[in-house]
């Protein structure tokens, strides 16, 4: 599993069309061990897990290969969980991929991840985003860490 991470980090790291990379940050925190992978196939204990003893890593991928959850039921459960996570006022965020048949959970803190946030939207980072991704995807996190 970190062979595949390492070359999806060099994906994720290669600029696009538009000079940017997907994820500029990746191969920097991949190259610095600040990334942890767990390779599960009970997704949401691992997740569970990590976002209870966070800290040591920057981000941690919480990743279950084959699947039996959908990428729209995976998006949504890490929705509703960052909602209680902001309620219940930790810093803490979660991001959901599927890629390459597993499906991912980032577990990162928000206050880091909206900082690299704003710095990249600065850098017109999002202009190819539509309203709705911008929205979903930016502004709802934006809301509710301030809260």
């Amino acid at each position: 599993m970190t062979e595949w991470v390492s070359g999806w980090v060099q994906e994720l790291s290669t600029p696009r069309k538009n000079g940017t990379a997907l994820c500029p940050f990746a191969k920097k925190a991949w190259d610095n061990n600040e990334v942890k992978v767990v390779e599960s196939q009970n997704l949401w204990e691992a997740v569970y897990k990590e976002v209870a003893q966070f800290g040591r890593h920057k981000v941690v991928l919480c990743v279950q290969p084959a699947p039996e959850q959908n990428y729209v039921e995976l998006e949504a459960a890490c929705s509703v969980l960052n909602n209680w996570l902001a309620f219940d006022g930790q810093d803490i965020w979660l991001l959901s991929s599927e890629m390459h048949g597993n499906s991912i959970v980032f577990v990162q803190k928000a206050s880091e991840l909206e900082a690299a946030s704003r710095s990249l939207e600065k850098l017109g980072y999002y202009t190819d985003y539509t309203a709705e991704e911008f929205e979903r995807l930016i502004n709802q996190r934006r809301k509710l860490i301030r809260n």
